[in-house]
């Protein structure tokens, strides 16, 4: 339905007759087609989706013959693609409510991508923001290309990005500069926060079901364990990510047996933060201790009285993987 307003202005330039296309939530839009009605106006294509409703609308006694056979059938052609589409939005909302099914019988074929396309997974972190404020600053911000968006349950957006609109090869690193300017599109341009994960291309619609399981568990491991992380990748966070999918008696069971064989004692604020940094950065002393605005020696420091504290020196890799799955279960 995204596609109707422009094919709505381009069957108007073409034959000249009266055309009118009204989107938005039913309420905002029935005064409008009532009135119009009234006018002798009639509906000749309407379909909503997740709470959206898009109605096109003609004068009767304008269109006649040939150009109204031609204007029905383009329309019916686009309810079907509309009516798929919506399909593929119930099915992802469900997924989001923690109910995951199979995809729609045939939809594979239904509803054919020509290219790959790359999720991204928005999430509000405030209530009062509304998804479609981004409606006209998110085609300009991806080049014009054709997006699709699912609206889920609160706080969760879905896009769908053509890959070709973000280059023509589409790494990690990449794909993390392109969530890392959709964050700041939102701070910028709608005074709001909004946590970006990134995701891998997906080939055809039926594949976007794992992609949001997969960013949905990220989302929970990172408002749990890294809530100030706002932009990531679906790659990123492998421990946090697996903890979070651990059921309470395991997580227990396996905080217990680490614990039993390395008692650790309770840290401070100030601790928790520097080893949390210090795992971020992938225990690069530098980068740790100029994302706290620490003099490198003073780092050292810190982590000789860890070491000596805890039994673990967090410089160590396989010492640092135990100290953060301590932590983590802890959090938990």
């Amino acid at each position: 339905m995204n596609d109707w307003k422009y094919e709505v202005d381009k069957i108007r330039q073409a034959t000249n007759l009266p055309i009118s296309y009204l989107c938005g939530t039913v309420e905002q839009i029935s005064a409008e087609s009532l009135r119009l009605e009234e006018e002798g106006w009639e509906i000749v294509a309407q379909a909503s989706s997740s709470g959206q409703c898009s109605i096109v609308m003609i004068p009767s006694t304008a269109w006649e013959g040939v150009p109204r056979a031609l204007l029905s059938l383009m329309f019916s052609e686009k309810l079907q693609a509309a009516s798929d589409q919506s399909q593929l939005a119930n099915w992802l909302h469900e997924i989001a409510l923690g109910a995951p099914t199979p995809p729609p019988a045939g939809l594979a074929k239904q509803l054919h991508w020509q290219e790959p396309r790359v999720p991204f997974l928005l999430e509000q972190c405030r209530e009062g923001f509304s998804w479609h404020s981004l409606a006209p600053i998110l085609p300009d911000f991806f080049k014009g290309a054709s997006l699709s968006q699912f609206p889920l349950p609160f706080p969760y957006l879905l896009l769908a990005v053509p890959l070709s609109a973000l280059g023509s090869k589409l790494d990690e690193e990449t794909g993390l500069e392109w969530a890392s300017g959709l964050h700041d599109l939102f701070s910028t341009e709608c005074m709001e926060n909004v946590r970006v994960i990134v995701g891998e291309p997906v080939g055809q619609p039926p594949q976007l079901g794992d992609a949001l399981t997969r960013a949905l568990t990220l989302s929970s491991a990172l408002r749990k364990f890294r809530p100030k992380t706002m932009v990531a990748s679906v790659r990123q966070f492998p421990l946090e990510r697996w903890v979070m999918m651990l059921g309470p008696e395991t997580t227990e069971s396996l905080q217990k047996a680490i614990e039993e064989m390395i008692p650790l004692p309770q840290l401070n604020a100030e601790q928790v933060e520097t080893l949390e940094t210090f795992f971020a950065r992938h225990l690069n002393v530098s980068e740790t201790a100029r994302q706290l605005f620490l003099h490198r020696n003073t780092l050292l420091y810190r982590l000789d009285k860890l070491t000596e504290q805890t039994g673990l020196d967090p410089r160590q890799f396989t010492e640092a993987v135990l100290l953060q799955l301590l932590l983590l279960f802890r959090q938990k």
